[in-house]
């Protein structure tokens, strides 16, 4: 139903994370400019006591709240049903079972809200929420490596040849480095954007970076450490003993959309930063060809026997024209 869901899908989703993320901000400043520092660690109700109409806003806490459960069990169970239809761990298939006609995860349902419940019935804010916060940490790192990953794949699979085919091409815009407008052009770099053919370019395609991606993905790693090590630790290690087994018992899962490895990485930039390599070892790709003399070296040695057949075992030695 959007006129335009590239544009419109990223403006409202940032739009919508940058106003509520300012209303949290607000809520914390006004909050701590106004209670003592005793009251907010130990009374988790005082929001409500300070506020002008109390009431109102244990409204608006429920109403917050309501939203926030509703939108998880009718979330989570589909997803957690669809994991089970995969079929990919046996032991939850039970779990991909529905009724009705539009196959509702019954059986996905009651195990999320039993779960739910034994996480309520803990019934204390500060053990919770860094139960709670862990898978949503590393839900947002796996998505920003995932990003990383995928971009440092597709840079080194464009050839030097596609690029400048593509810079060249008269059918297609031209590329278009990231956070610059089209009259600006671009020069060779990594960050490109390639829209396609008419298509416009928006202030977010500036985001879409790579290094924005790790950065975050480093970010929330240690995030979840700092919140509780140990909580962390559990959580890594339940998350690879879930990869490893997939990609053990799912073949299709091998060897994925990328092939980049962040160890092999990280192990050439920092060998690259301790030993540099030498000035005559680093390669110049030329934007242009330089002018160049040919001169053709026989490697065999002349046989009266073989004069009639062609001389085709020659090596061609190139030497480069400088200007004067």
């Amino acid at each position: 139903d959007l006129k335009n869901p590239r544009h419109n899908i990223s403006t409202g989703s940032l739009a919508a994370l940058a106003f509520s993320g300012l209303l949290y901000y607000l809520f914390a400043i006004l909050l701590a400019c106004t209670v003592q520092r005793e009251l907010l660690l130990s009374d988790y109700m005082i929001a409500s006591e300070i506020s002008w109409i109390s009431w109102l806003f244990l409204c608006g806490l429920y109403i917050a709240s309501l939203s926030s459960i509703l939108g998880s069990l009718y979330g989570a169970p589909r997803v957690f049903q669809s994991i089970a239809l995969d079929n990919i761990i046996p032991i939850i298939s039970i779990f991909g079972k529905g009724r009705g006609a539009n196959n509702e995860p019954v059986i996905a349902t009651i195990t999320v809200s039993v779960v739910s419940c034994c996480f309520v019935l803990v019934g204390h804010l500060n053990i919770l929420a860094p139960i709670t916060a862990m898978p949503f940490l590393l839900t947002y790192a796996a998505i920003n490596y995932a990003y990383f990953s995928l971009a440092m794949t597709e840079e080194r699979s464009i050839k030097p040849e596609s690029i400048l085919d593509h810079y060249n091409n008269s059918e297609h815009t031209p590329i278009i480095k990231a956070g610059e407008s089209a009259e600006e052009g671009g020069n060779q770099s990594n960050e490109y954007v390639y829209p396609g053919k008419g298509e416009e370019c928006y202030w977010h395609d500036g985001l879409q970076s790579k290094w924005l991606s790790f950065v975050g993905f480093i970010l929330s790693m240690i995030m979840m450490f700092l919140i509780n090590w140990i909580f962390a630790f559990v959580a890594i290690a339940i998350a690879s003993i879930i990869y490893f087994y997939t990609r053990t018992v799912s073949p299709g899962t091998k060897p994925g959309a990328s092939d980049f490895v962040l160890s092999k990485w990280l192990y050439h930039v920092v060998r690259s930063v301790v030993h540099p390599l030498p000035a005559e070892e680093r390669m110049v790709i030329a934007t242009t060809t330089p002018e160049m003399s040919y001169q053709t070296t026989q490697l065999t040695d002349e046989n009266a026997d073989y004069q009639e057949r062609e001389k085709v075992h020659q090596s061609v030695v190139s030497e480069q024209i400088h200007e004067t």
